[in-house]
């Protein structure tokens, strides 16, 4: 597999997890992107899906358990970012 080929899949899988944990946030009953929250089944299930395709991707370019815990690592990262990325414009009006 060439490096270019290897890049690609990492950042694929890096978008892809990182979509299916910005899903399990906005369909959480108190977010605070969107005004109305998704609904609860489709964005989990979605979030689910999006989590499991990234994995999928990492064990092509990684062995199966160090792709698991970089999907895991991704989305703990951006499930805790997330609170205080949108917090910030809240922050920035008070001032």
């Amino acid at each position: 597999m060439t490096a270019m080929v290897s890049f690609l899949m990492h950042l694929t899988a890096l978008a892809v997890t990182v979509a299916g944990a910005l899903c399990l946030y906005v369909s959480a009953p108190r977010q605070i992107w969107l005004k109305q929250t998704w609904p609860a089944r489709p964005g989990r299930a979605g979030g689910a899906v999006g989590l499991y395709l990234g994995w999928v991707i990492w064990c092509g370019v990684m062995h199966p358990a160090t792709a698991f815990f970089t999907s895991l690592t991704v989305a703990m990262l951006v499930l805790t970012a997330l609170p205080f990325v949108a917090a910030v414009p809240v922050l920035l009006r008070k001032t």
